[in-house]
């Protein structure tokens, strides 16, 4: 029995790298919005959508940035295209609500929401702390809750065009990370609220697909910073970071596959998951040994 649950696992994998049905041509004129898109993996995510022939439209909170994200998509799209922005802060929820309704005014509906954006929070041992306390209604706020608010304001839209919903989360998702609790937990949030959702479309024959991102080490700026600063060198020194270009195509494809989760890097973050239900102590224990405890 094990030789052949294992057979068939390593069949998954290979078959994973041989077939690539992808065709950006199926992504041309489609209306997508991107949240979280001034830098790191939502910047280039937008990008890609442009070169794609997508119509986007870009939100974060620094309006300065936006500019410049659209001006590269004009750049990298065709002549004819439409690239917008709305600059908002989630941590308001009335924002949410505000960014679904432009790109309603501007496109004149959606077809893929993805919601990328987090809160950055310095790395650090939980210990119940005041400041522990205060940061965890924000983290929350922006993380899970303005991602529920999106959604249920995207959803008229999404259910008239058989959209799709694209949920950037974390192998924190799946196992807890050391010294990101709060983080972790939010992330936790998310795969049990759009799965539950998921099985919601499905009962009442509703053709919106969601899709789950599994996302290892990716080398943006604020997470490389991060785990400088709290001196996790043994990990960036062991761990290849995927660059955020890689990691946005990949969550693009996932999206226009309509799969039900993307890994990446597959390899890794697919070994981790899979084995996490049979072999917890295991899985923790090597997720452990990447982490050092600073002085």
């Amino acid at each position: 029995m094990w030789k052949k649950i294992f057979a068939l696992f390593i069949g998954v994998l290979v078959g994973y790298w041989l077939i690539d049905d992808f065709n950006p041509d199926v992504l041309k004129g489609k209306r997508v919005v991107v949240t979280g898109s001034s830098t790191g993996i939502g910047e280039q995510i937008a990008y890609h959508y442009a070169r794609m022939g997508a119509q986007v439209l870009v939100t974060a909170r620094r309006e300065n940035i936006l500019k410049q994200v659209v001006a590269r998509c004009k750049e990298l799209g065709p002549k004819d295209g439409k690239y917008f922005y709305k600059a908002a802060d989630m941590v308001n929820m009335s924002a949410t609500k505000d960014v679904i309704q432009e790109a309603y005014d501007r496109l004149g509906g959606i077809d893929i929401l993805i919601l990328n954006h987090i809160l950055p929070i310095p790395l650090g041992m939980w210990d119940g702390s005041p400041q522990n306390l205060s940061l965890t209604d924000k983290i929350v706020d922006v993380n899970f809750k303005a991602y529920v608010h999106l959604t249920s304001h995207a959803l008229p839209h999404l259910v008239a065009s058989n959209g799709s919903l694209i949920v950037v989360s974390s192998l924190a998702g799946k196992i807890g990370q050391p010294f990101t609790a709060v983080y972790s937990a939010t992330k936790f949030a998310l795969d049990g609220f759009f799965g539950a959702l998921r099985q919601e479309f499905k009962l009442k024959g509703c053709d919106v697909s969601i899709t789950l991102c599994v996302i290892g080490l990716v080398g943006t700026e604020n997470a490389i910073r991060g785990l400088r600063d709290y001196g996790q060198h043994f990990l960036l020194a062991k761990l290849p970071a995927e660059t955020p270009s890689d990691t946005a195509l990949a969550i693009i494809k996932g999206g226009a596959r309509r799969q039900r989760e993307i890994y990446h890097p597959y390899l890794s973050m697919r070994v981790m998951t899979f084995l996490r239900d049979w072999l917890p102590n295991v899985v923790e224990y090597i997720n452990r040994s990447m982490f050092t405890v600073p002085p």
